[in-house]
């Protein structure tokens, strides 16, 4: 019993130093960008002694892939909130995706990490694999419910969560370069709406 007990304290050890690392990575990442970051930052800011790090992580690749794992775990989370009380499939779709374009004017850690510091630290094929358990799955099964309830046309609901998690990426680009966020928000929302209600089975 003794045994077990020190085993489970020494694991809860090992997981709190993890994610004080992850942690620090995250905040320094958004501060300063994937490439101006050094392991050695990430300590320092951590507590955390370099052996600790490469317990937890082969380098730091695959420490930002844990960040980018964290950032949409947490995403998932408010977004699932935000679109809890919609009144059915359909409408936390249409919540859902404006919700999403909010957030990411919102969110600099989302900007960063989510949309570009993500996808340049890992490739684009390794950044999609890492989202994919998180909102893609999130959006693949709110469309399968609306199909199941008979608000949408039968289609492949993955193959529908990929074209419109696309539209919206290519959406929030929109929004974050142009000279006037807000008002360009505002203009890719409409079509964005448009593009959902156009999906809604008549």
């Amino acid at each position: 019993m003794a045994r077990a007990s020190k085993n489970d304290h020494n694991s809860e050890r090992a997981e709190a130093t993890r994610e004080r690392i992850v942690q620090a990575a995250r905040e320094l990442v958004v501060e300063h960008g994937y490439d101006s970051v050094s392991t050695g930052q990430v300590l320092q800011r951590a507590g955390v002694s370099r052996g600790g790090l490469y317990h937890h992580f082969s380098g730091k690749q695959e420490l930002m892939a844990a960040v980018l794992e964290a950032v949409e775990r947490d995403f998932t989370d408010r977004l699932a909130a935000a679109v809890a009380d919609a009144p059915d499939p359909f409408s936390a779709l249409e919540t859902g995706v404006q919700w999403y374009l909010d957030e990411c004017l919102r969110s600099k850690e989302l900007q960063r990490v989510g949309l570009y510091e993500g996808r340049k630290a890992l490739g684009w094929v390794a950044w999609r694999e890492t989202i994919a358990p998180y909102g893609l799955q999130m959006l693949a099964a709110a469309l399968d419910a609306a199909i199941d309830a008979g608000q949408l046309e039968r289609a492949d609901p993955l193959a529908l969560a990929h074209i419109i998690l696309a539209l919206l990426h290519e959406a929030v680009t929109m929004n974050l370069a142009a000279a006037d966020p807000p008002s360009e928000r505002a203009r890719t929302g409409q079509a964005v709406a448009t593009v959902i209600a156009g999906l809604r089975k008549s």
